[in-house]
């Protein structure tokens, strides 16, 4: 039988890219860099002190199964922080210069120590020990560990564990020990009274670019090869808003096909649909208990019937029951575009302003009912001030939406954060302008917004379709903001607002645009600011003095807001994703002036954000 091939490592230029040329593992190397990416176990209390050296993505996995005898899937590795390791051992005859990975892998206990199969010939002896413990015995320079200098790069590892990254654009605000719980009962070989491994799913430390929602080696390009060849129901499923997309080799439950662990090419053939309902089985089914226990306590019929179809479809994966459940203004014919692209179908919807008493649980997605809140966990991530649902078009289309305006917390937003950017950004004689009546009336006209203008077009073949894609989200932000001012002027004109607010909401809005900005412009929300203030800062509505403060040009901003909105409408009824893309790319961009209103912003040190206290509802939930 032919022996094995010898393990290659790439060798990598100083930037840690890949030069082309390659050597056998044990080769001695007396130039460039070697990959060599670092493997951690970590349990939820301890910190095994054991290291891996291994090969990229698919090698932490083979190694750690060579080694050690534990199988795990992709999703246990967390993928924490790199870093380049320089140093010269074993008495200078080695000089060891290569990038290393730091990941980790979070159980929920220690794997026992019996259930380890050790390769005599790398693994000498495995053991636990405190995390504190080992970065002592690293600052003391033990022999018995390979060496990292935890004053270093590699420090970071012990900083990162004591407190996890929090919200920062597309960084990760939760972290492992947040996540799901997996259990394997065939990772290791068995332990008698042990019923196998139980992890927490890694998190990535930057959004993956399909969100979990897909496999994170999947491209467009793959998805849609795949996807053409799906049933007209899978391609619904697939592009649904309740399933995710898996790999069979990605080991998510121990009823899927499992990987044999193998440096295999990756083809659509192993792609599968899995529904909400499956993949979150566990959490759904904690969530529906306490849904219908709150149903049987409510004495108000439509929300006892809201939180009881609710808790129906987190077990069954069919949402439109409680979608309609929690449905029950026509600016449409008169939107700035052709006639051709208005719909005739848009039905009434109501639109309800309360006071947020506490809001919890994954993401800024507030839990309420009007007579009292339940508690989860707190909330992280930015403080939403509105929210238009479902998203479902079935529902869109049928019913519209239904809103819910979050007036205490636009309230503290507009007190804390909007009026202390327009002292610093807009010109001294349109201060006054600034106020909180047109400021939330426009948030009003940009959640009505979204519910109107088009949502899908019609292909050739008949089927109703959203082209835009990964354009979509910033537009949609975009058109609801530029048409809800158009709105606002629309709206003024017929009589229905009072003429005070004509030129008040146009400077309210102008600062508005700083503060959106300052979410960053990977966001939706941020970049569909940016597109709009460039757009009317282009067209002459928005001004920048020498002083460094802004105004409003009101002989132009009404002609500027009319065209991006007809520009935005236009591009979204035709499907056109060439235009949206030009339009976002040219657009969409930090200029200059948004550079001198952003300085100002960051010399105040005014927030991004408000952390809301709730008082009353922390008074009463302390009684529970």
């Amino acid at each position: 039988m032919a022996a094995a091939p010898e393990e290659r490592l790439d060798i990598l230029n100083a930037a840690g890219e890949k030069t082309g040329v390659s050597k056998p593992r044990h080769a001695p190397v007396r130039a460039g860099t070697l990959p060599g990416p670092v493997g951690f176990l970590r349990s939820n209390r301890v910190i095994p002190a054991l290291m891996l050296l291994a090969s990229f993505s698919l090698g932490r996995r083979r190694e750690l199964e060579e080694e050690l005898g534990i199988k795990l899937p992709v999703d246990a590795f967390e993928l924490i922080f790199e870093f380049l390791q320089e140093s010269v051992i074993n008495n200078g005859t080695y000089t060891n210069n290569e990038y290393n990975d730091v990941y980790l892998v979070t159980t929920l206990t220690p794997i026992p120590l019996e259930a380890f199969t050790l390769q005599e010939s790398e693994v000498s002896s495995v053991r636990y020990m405190r995390c504190d413990e080992y970065k002592n015995c690293l600052a003391k320079e033990s022999g018995e560990y390979v060496p990292y200098d935890v004053d270093g790069q590699y420090g970071q590892l012990f900083s990162i564990i004591e407190e996890r990254s929090c919200l920062d654009e597309n960084k990760a605000f939760l972290s492992t020990a947040d996540s799901a719980v997996k259990l394997l009962t065939d990772a290791t070989k068995p332990v008698s009274g042990w019923k196998g491994v139980e992890y927490r799913a890694a998190f990535p430390r930057d959004k993956p670019p399909g969100a979990n929602f897909y496999p994170p080696d999947m491209d467009k390009m793959e998805f849609g090869l795949w996807k053409n060849g799906l049933t007209d129901k899978e391609q619904k499923d697939a592009t649904g808003f309740f399933t995710v997309v898996k790999r069979r080799d990605s080991l998510s439950s121990s009823s899927l096909t499992q990987s044999n662990g193998s440096d295999q090419t990756k083809t659509s053939d192993d792609l599968f649909i899995v529904p909400y309902s499956k993949e979150y089985r566990s959490s759904l089914e904690k969530a529906a208990e306490l849904l219908e226990k709150a149903s049987a306590c409510s004495d108000s019929p439509s929300l006892k019937n809201l939180l009881r179809t609710k808790a129906n479809a987190f077990l069954s994966n069919d949402y439109y029951e409680s979608d309609i459940s929690w449905m029950e203004l026509d600016l449409e014919r008169n939107l700035p575009m052709d006639n051709i692209f208005k719909s005739d179908s848009i039905s009434a919807a109501p639109i309800r302003v309360i006071n947020l008493l506490y809001n919890s649980g994954f993401a800024c997605s507030p839990y309420y009912v009007l007579s009292g809140m339940v508690a989860i966990q707190d909330v992280k991530g930015p403080q939403t001030i509105a929210f238009n649902l479902p998203n479902d078009e079935r529902i869109v289309n049928e019913r519209g939406t239904s809103m819910v305006m979050l007036k205490n917390i636009s309230e503290a937003k507009f007190k804390h954060i909007l009026k202390p950017i327009a002292d610093a950004c807009i010109k001294e004689e349109q201060k006054e302008y600034v106020d909180f009546e047109p400021y939330y009336t426009h948030i009003v006209c940009h959640e009505c917004c979204h519910g109107i203008g088009p949502h899908s077009i019609t292909l050739p073949t008949g089927k109703k379709s959203t082209e835009l894609q990964e354009f979509h989200s910033a537009l949609e932000e975009a058109k609801a903001d530029i048409v809800g001012l158009w709105a606002l002027n629309f709206l003024i004109k017929k009589g229905l607002l009072p003429n005070s607010l004509s030129q008040s909401m146009y400077v309210s809005f102008l600062a508005g645009c700083f503060r959106s900005i300052r979410f960053g412009l990977e966001e939706a929300h941020g970049k569909g600011q940016a597109l709009q203030f460039n757009w009317l800062y282009d067209k002459g509505a928005f001004a920048l003095h020498p002083d460094g403060k802004f105004s409003v040009d009101f002989t132009k901003v009404e002609d500027a807001v009319e065209s991006l909105s007809r520009e935005i409408l236009t591009i979204q009824a035709k499907g056109d994703k060439p235009s949206a893309r030009s339009l976002l790319q040219s657009r969409a961009t930090l200029t200059q002036p948004l550079r001198v209103a952003l300085e100002k912003i960051e010399h105040m040190q005014v927030p991004v954000d408000i952390a809301p206290k709730f008082g009353t509802a922390n008074k009463l939930l302390g009684t529970i």
